[in-house]
């Protein structure tokens, strides 16, 4: 089993904290405890806070958009497409909760020129998802509704999953893919 560094043991433990607390309201001295270290120890490891947040909303922005682009060259069928992101979408809410909560919800308090960044990866991400349902629409595939409230609602049906996914009360994975997706699919397809 590979070691993890102790810069990758500080970025896990700020998206611990960010996602219990909240960006603002974590301290370097609480994230310097949880790793083991000084608070000015932190420091020869990272250069702030906002790294730490920098990174890990980037990290997962690029995740989603190397996805999407991965499904776009190896598929060309729409429903089979928003199928594929839905499984994606489960599988990160499932397998890093906390990371997707840090980057749905923490990404508000990124700094320029980071933020400006982070907004145009999101929104070319989610204007592929708007595209692929507006032509779902225009091909009569999808039902004859408003193609961004379909797009809205798909991606809203996926951030309760990070919220309520936690020790005590795991979800199965593969349960949520084949129930979330069949009831999406089922909601949009004519």
């Amino acid at each position: 089993m590979a070691r993890i560094s102790k810069k990758d043991k500080i970025f896990q433990a700020a998206a611990r904290l960010f996602k219990e607390f909240g960006y603002q309201a974590t301290s370097m001295r609480q994230l310097a405890k949880e790793v083991g270290l000084e608070a000015s120890s932190l420091y020869s490891h990272i250069s702030s806070k906002q790294e730490l947040l920098a990174q890990i909303c980037m990290s997962e922005a690029n995740k989603y958009l190397e996805h999407m682009n991965k499904v776009m060259k190896e598929e060309n069928d729409l429903l089979e497409i928003l199928k594929n992101m839905s499984y994606f979408h489960i599988e990160v809410a499932v397998e890093d909760p906390v990371s997707a909560t840090v980057f749905s919800d923490e990404w508000r308090y990124l700094e320029e020129p980071t933020l400006t960044e982070f907004r145009n990866i999101r929104k070319e991400y989610e204007s592929r998802i708007l595209h692929i349902i507006a032509r779902g629409v225009n091909e009569e595939v999808l039902i004859d509704r408003d193609p961004s409230i379909l797009f809205q609602t798909f991606l809203s049906s996926f951030k309760w999953i990070y919220i309520y996914n936690r020790p005590g009360r795991e979800l199965d994975k593969e349960v949520l893919k084949v129930t979330i997706t069949e009831v999406i699919l089922r909601g949009m397809v004519k």
